[in-house]
């Protein structure tokens, strides 16, 4: 809603509700509405025999009466005022009776915020428009018309056209007990635009409509896009469940057969040219399905908005299908921060022309001090990044992890050939690319160097699906990569991702070794920890070493390690520096 719709325009708002009343007060203020509120019919009736109201909003249920009398008394009196319903539940009778006093619209409880401004920005325009072209009642449709609309009005979401929350609730409710009853499989997916809340504060709410309304016409199979062909099944139910968030429900599919239809509506809207000037509108979308996940539609509903949560939290732009795992506390919503417009397109631009650099730092033999390897570490140019990290947290906001991993392999690897052949690359690979089916293919830059290459997964202590990882490894090796996973350094923890993914190397933090001469317990600890991996064959490497005294208690270890840090060598381009 721009600023100042309400400018000029008196609104009575009546609910028996204090916190109602606050609520809805504290929405229309900003925006220039000069409100008076009312608790009562009795009240709100003196009111309007003494001022002239242009918006009226009224709850169905009063204290002393219903909000449908007030909207007949302001109709016989012929007041050219604008009333809206608040209700629970918007039946056809009271539609029909609404009608015929002239109501504009419902407005459902329980109110969402979001919803509300948009709901009254439409009442207002339809209010300005009809004072500006001074229609009379013979330009008006026919009752048969209004009543069809009101009651269209009361089941469909006015922006977009499709099913509002409401009516969808009921509809997924009848749907789940006929399922059950006749032993059928439901589908249902949650589907939310990643970073709406940036494009709409950035560019304005009218490019926010218009992202709403597009994401609506490729649900219906409208889309303008001559490549996006999206269609939905004729019992297949959309709605808007409320702000950017859509939802489906797809009768007699499985499982399978939901995650496949979510995979082709992501890729449909990511491909889809919305007009907004950014690039790359994507979708999150979590999935569950009856019976698997659930028999009752409250259950199905909390484990797809599980499977929602984790799509946002494992980096947006993906699908995930509801799995027990994903009932762990985790709940956040972190992920509602995205990246502002000028980190998008600066992301865009980083992955396009590929705005950034590539330094190696040495990776040594605890022994002999001899170069066992490089680590490729990415720095961006991009003035908008000042350091890699927050190049990797933009990509994860807009869901571009995947894109972003894809240039820079192909960054890190391009120097090879300058490499000895018994050198190892390092390259860091973020936990969301082991979907990316490119990687295992794989990709033509890394197949000469197969047998060189050490994928290192960072972050590898947020991963709760190991069986996923364990089988992305399987099939990394399978074409002669090896293996290091990073950041586990944290005691038992630690150790059980060891025995459950057997890398080909793991890292530990010099953090972690310092403590170990003070205490005794943490020496046990690390010492258990580099024994199971020399019996594994799985190579330690110490990392942020920065002093001699860092080197001093990796050899106070007794055990061989691999080193690296600051100590050996900041990174710099390309190898031949630094192979003397």
């Amino acid at each position: 809603m721009h600023v100042g719709l309400g400018q000029g325009l008196n609104t009575l708002l009546v609910d028996g509700e204090p916190a109602a009343q606050e609520l809805l007060k504290q929405v229309l203020d900003p925006e220039g509405f000069s409100v008076e509120i009312a608790g009562t019919l009795e009240a709100a009736i003196q009111l309007c025999s003494r001022t002239t109201f242009d918006l009226v909003i009224v709850d169905k249920n009063l204290p002393d009466g219903e909000g449908l009398q007030l909207a007949e008394k302001l109709f016989e009196e012929r007041n050219d005022c604008a009333v809206v319903i608040v209700t629970g539940y918007a039946d056809l009778d009271s539609a029909i009776q609404a009608i015929r006093f002239n109501v504009q619209d419902y407005l459902l409880k329980p109110i969402d915020i979001n919803g509300f401004r948009e709901r009254i920005r439409h009442v207002v325009d339809r209010l300005l428009q009809r004072r500006e072209h001074h229609k009379t009642v013979s330009e008006l449709k026919s009752k048969d018309t209004q009543i069809e609309q009101l009651a269209a009005m009361a089941t469909h979401d006015p922006l977009t056209g499709l099913n509002n929350h409401a009516y969808f609730q009921e509809r997924l409710g009848k749907e789940v007990s006929r399922s059950n009853r006749c032993g059928r499989v439901l589908g249902l997916m949650f589907v939310d635009i990643d970073n709406f809340k940036s494009i709409n504060g950035k560019l304005g709410h009218k490019h926010g409509d218009e992202l709403l309304k597009g994401i609506a016409d490729i649900l219906r199979g409208e889309s303008q896009g001559s490549d996006i062909h999206f269609r939905l099944r004729k019992h297949d139910i959309a709605a808007r469940y409320g702000g950017d968030e859509f939802v489906l429900m797809l009768p007699e599919t499985t499982k399978g057969g939901t995650a496949t239809t979510a995979e082709r509506l992501r890729n449909c809207i990511e491909q889809y040219d919305f007009g907004t000037g950014l690039p790359g509108v994507t979708v999150s979308i979590g999935l569950a399905a009856l019976p698997v996940d659930g028999s009752e539609r409250d259950v199905l509903i909390d484990a797809a908005d599980r499977a929602l949560r984790a799509a946002k939290n494992f980096g947006r732009n993906r699908v995930v299908a509801y799995t027990p795992e994903l009932a762990a506390p985790d709940t956040s919503q972190t992920w509602e921060a995205g990246p502002d417009v000028k980190q998008l397109c600066a992301l865009e631009s980083t992955i396009s022309d590929r705005t950034f650099q590539f330094v190696f730092q040495p990776i040594i033999r605890s022994g002999s001090l001899d170069v066992f390897g490089y680590e490729a570490l990415c720095r961006p140019t991009h003035s908008v990044f000042s350091s890699p990290t927050e190049l990797v947290q933009a990509a994860e906001r807009a869901g571009r992890i995947v894109d972003l991993g894809r240039v820079l392999r192909e960054g890190a690897v391009a120097p090879m050939r300058e490499l000895p052949e018994n050198f190892c690359l390092f390259m860091n690979l973020h936990p969301q690319e082991l979907n990316d089916p490119q990687l295992v293919a794989p990709e033509p830059c890394l197949r000469p160097w197969v047998d060189r290459v050490v994928f290192e997964i960072t972050s590898s202590r947020t991963i709760i699906d190991h069986q996923r990882l364990k089988n992305t490894m399987q099939k990394l090796r399978a074409h002669g990569f090896k293996i290091a996973l990073d950041d586990l350094s944290s005691g038992y923890m630690g150790l059980n991702s060891v025995v459950q993914l057997e890398p080909d190397f793991i890292k530990l933090n010099i953090a972690m070794l310092r403590g170990i001469r003070e205490d005794e317990h943490a020496y046990r600890l690390v010492k258990h920890f580099m024994e199971h991996c020399a019996d594994e064959n799985i190579e330690v490497i110490a990392h942020g070493i920065e002093t001699p005294e860092d080197k001093e208690i990796t050899v106070s270890l007794g055990c061989p390690l691999l080193l690296q840090g600051y100590y050996f060598g900041r990174g710099e381009p390309p190898f031949s520096k630094m192979q003397g």
